[in-house]
């Protein structure tokens, strides 16, 4: 009888113990957290001319290439609004159906009537994006790559899939000088290009603040997945770039803390006030 009884108590704790690790919920990216960074670039004014501070939450990690999945939406909708690929954020999308075929597992919001740049970027629509890069091309996908350093500049893994695990691998520390880069328009590019891609990186308006950002999620082995959001957000002080990634057990798990962490981190560092 006490045998049976200390072998229900193992099931119940270990089913207990699996339970609580899949639900895990952050409140902050702690030091000493390997598996998470967050990066801060603010633009603090002092006489009129712009003084950027940079500070990071596990060093290491913020300076470790991961894959950006859908965080690189940012730049290939750059790149084909700069190439005309993309003619403005209502210009409606497509892709080739026979290529990228419905899956069971795509969520209901991969599967409206249609899409523009504003529904297609908001929801993540992934096929649409590679079909955008196949548009795009490897010749001009390099040449914008090389021009914005972003990253390693690799895209070997193919046109289509670089960014999804692939080849192509980014900081969270690159993210955030791509993006203060990117905001000043250090690289040159068309203004509509800027602000066609603000238009569709907004994700919040209120009178203290303006938060533009972009998710990002994937696996990376049989166990981690990888969670990012990236943005910056205009405040009165000025403007704050920044990156958030983490290793969570499941998708349920990252999608819960990817926004929420960043988010107390922005308030904790008084970017963000309500």
């Amino acid at each position: 009888m006490k045998l049976t009884y200390l072998l229900c108590l193992i099931l119940i704790l270990g089913n207990f113990n699996q339970f609580a690790l899949a639900n895990t919920k952050m409140d902050f990216c702690l030091e000493g957290d390997k598996s998470c960074t967050f990066v801060l670039l603010s633009n603090k004014n002092q006489f009129g001319d712009p003084k950027f501070d940079i500070t990071s939450v596990n060093n290491n990690r913020a300076n470790l290439p991961l894959s950006p999945f859908s965080t690189f939406k940012v730049t290939n909708s750059l790149i084909g609004l700069e190439l005309g690929v993309l003619k403005n954020t209502k210009q409606i999308l497509t892709y080739d159906k026979a290529t990228y075929p419905e899956q069971p597992w795509w969520p209901s919001v991969w599967k409206l009537p249609q899409y523009d740049l504003t529904s297609a970027f908001k929801f993540s629509m992934v096929p649409i994006y590679r079909q955008l890069a196949k548009d795009i091309g490897d010749k001009n996908m390099l040449k914008y790559l090389h021009k914005i350093q972003y990253g390693n500049n690799d895209i070997s893994s193919g046109t289509d899939n670089f960014w999804l695990n692939g080849s192509m691998k980014i900081s969270a520390v690159e993210q955030v000088l791509f993006l203060q880069k990117m905001y000043y328009n250090q690289f040159e590019f068309h203004a509509q290009s800027i602000a066609a891609l603000k238009e569709v990186m907004l994700v919040e308006s209120t009178p203290n603040f303006k938060l533009y950002a972009k998710t990002g999620a994937g696996k990376v082995d049989d166990n981690i997945m990888l969670g990012w959001y990236i943005g910056f957000v205009e405040n009165a002080s000025g403007v704050h770039f920044f990156a958030f990634n983490f290793d969570s057990e499941n998708y349920a798990q990252m999608k819960e803390n990817r926004i929420n962490v960043a988010t107390n981190h922005l308030k904790r560092a008084g970017v963000i006030e309500y």
